[in-house]
């Protein structure tokens, strides 16, 4: 009985576990004819290798979604906003349209221009779909730039075909000077040989001057023969200008070394510079310097005057005393800018130092002193305007004077003009007529 009862068992147990371990013999044609039916009959590998990619690439983007989602959420498990902030750049090193992505999502827009750069830098160029997406924006421009000009830093000429094709005028001409500038503060002698190229253009002139700028500071002495072979024209001094200030301002002799590089006719706004610099310390030096320039080179006559009354701007007194040595076209200037530098002297003084001038000169010294205090002391401008001696110039300054006086204080005005030892009595009638025709809400007199 008992042997009888394993047999059954066992038989049973053979029944059951007999499909699990051995597979049907049945074979279902339909279903794999049509398995075969869906894959392309072709022997070329690129099209299983395609078909492959095609696979990763969605389970990529699917991983990056679900990726994304969490960063996302593990954002709001942050303790401070600096923190997410940070995280979010710390992506960007690695993945700059991902960074871009959780950004946009998570409301940190002002972290956009950042990450463009960054990706510039990496020259990744897949954020160009989503800056593409961002053209009806405002942001747009100050986006295309930060990317741009990150891509500028490690790739300029890559950045200035990009543009290209992803602005139009008149922000592409903006950002290409900014791109233009920037590669000309690292490298201006390839920029410069990249705009030798273009079509000129007011901005490509523009830029052109800029980059010589950066040219002129990093390649002095070949910027200096470079400058020596262009014509002489109003970009040329400027060009001549950006390198004196520029050297001016580290090294005066340094500055004068350079000059003597270039052509002959084209020093004459860098002796002006030079000089005007050189009086600020010592002002002997800068005479010696202009003279010798004047002497040696032939400097045109206008610059040289005009340096002459820089001079006197800066050591009035010198310049003052000195004044009949030069001619009488310059000696003019000369005391104009000297007056303008002794604006801030008393009466006294300012007397003191033009006493040695001649009736001519003391006239043009008094008339410019009187303009330059009428504004703020009237009263002294009113006194000195009538030390003038000529008369038609001392009538002129006086009544220059008054007009301004009386427009905020018409009685003190017109007592001055009553009391004046220099005005005929008909002047005086005629003066105080025009003043009393000013008649203003806030300068009437009533009775």
């Amino acid at each position: 009985m008992k042997w009888l009862i394993v047999v059954v068992t066992s038989w049973c147990v053979g029944f059951i576990s007999y499909p699990l371990i051995w597979p049907s013999d049945t074979i279902n044609l339909p279903e794999i004819r049509e398995g075969f039916s869906k894959i392309p009959q072709t022997s070329n590998s690129n099209s299983i290798s395609t078909d492959k990619s095609t696979l990763v690439a969605v389970n990529s983007s699917s991983q990056n979604v679900h990726d994304r989602e969490a960063f996302k959420a593990s954002l709001n498990t942050d303790e401070t906003p600096y923190m997410s902030i940070f995280r979010i750049m710390q992506l960007a090193e690695q993945d700059p349209l991902e960074a871009l992505l959780v950004a946009q999502e998570t409301q940190h827009e002002d972290l956009y221009g950042l990450i463009l750069e960054i990706a510039g830098k990496m020259q990744f160029s897949n954020v160009i779909s989503w800056l593409e997406e961002q053209k009806s924006t405002d942001l747009y421009e100050s986006l295309l730039d930060s990317y741009l000009r990150g891509l500028a830093s490690v790739n300029p000429q890559q950045a200035l075909s990009d543009i290209e094709l992803l602005a139009v005028e008149p922000m592409k001409s903006s950002i290409m000077m900014s791109i233009v500038d920037s590669w000309a503060s690292s490298d201006a002698i390839a920029a410069f040989e990249w705009l030798k190229m273009q079509p000129e253009t007011q901005s490509t002139l523009k830029m052109y001057l800029n980059t010589m700028y950066y040219y002129i500071e990093q390649s002095p002495n070949e910027a200096a023969n470079l400058i020596s072979s262009l014509p002489l024209n109003e970009s040329t001094n400027y060009l001549i200008t950006s390198m004196v200030y520029q050297l001016v301002e580290k090294n005066i002799q340094e500055a004068v070394d350079w000059l003597d590089g270039i052509a002959v006719e084209q020093r004459a706004s860098g002796v002006f510079i030079i000089s005007r610099k050189m009086a600020e310390t010592d002002p002997e030096a800068a005479l010696v310097f202009l003279n010798n320039q004047k002497q040696a080179y032939d400097l045109n006559q206008d610059y040289f005057n005009s340096a002459l009354a820089e001079i006197a701007s800066v050591e009035p007194n010198m310049m003052l005393a000195r004044i009949e040595n030069y001619e009488t076209s310059v000696q003019r200037d000369i005391i104009i800018n000297a007056s303008y530098a002794l604006a801030d002297h008393s009466e006294t003084d300012f007397l003191q130092v033009i006493n040695s001038l001649s009736n001519d000169n003391k006239d043009i010294a008094f008339n410019q002193r009187s303009a330059q205090l009428s504004q703020t002391d009237p009263q002294q401008a009113f006194n000195v305007a009538e030390r003038i001696n000529d008369p038609t110039t001392r009538l002129e300054s006086i009544s220059s004077t008054i007009n301004v006086w009386s427009g905020f204080d018409k009685r003190a005005a017109l007592t001055a003009i009553d009391n004046s030892s220099q005005l005929s009595t008909s002047q005086k009638a005629e003066i105080s007529s025009q003043i009393q025709l000013q008649l203003t809400p806030s300068n009437i007199i009533y009775p």
